[in-house]
């Protein structure tokens, strides 16, 4: 090997270690990232848990009152009292 062999392979061993950090950062941002990502759904899953819970008792709510309505109209017309426009 000649004197610029050795320092041609420093140089690609010197360039390839730049490469071989320059990767692991790019890793460690998009390992932090994916970490931060999955916290999120972790939290968004639970907020449409509880909204999904939130919206079956504003049904429940909605359906018990919709019978109200028919039973106090089917009530109001046995009494004889109608709603004036």
């Amino acid at each position: 090997m000649t004197n610029s062999g050795m320092f041609e392979d420093a140089e690609k061993i010197e360039y390839l270690e730049n490469q071989n950090k320059l990767l692991k950062d790019k890793l460690k941002k998009a390992v932090s990232k994916i970490k931060r990502i999955e916290g999120l759904e972790k939290h968004h899953a639970k907020n449409n848990g509880d909204l999904r819970l939130h919206i079956k008792e504003q049904d429940k709510k909605i359906n018990t009152l919709k019978k109200d309505i028919e039973i106090i109209r089917e009530g109001n017309e046995h009494l004889g009292i109608y709603r004036q426009n």
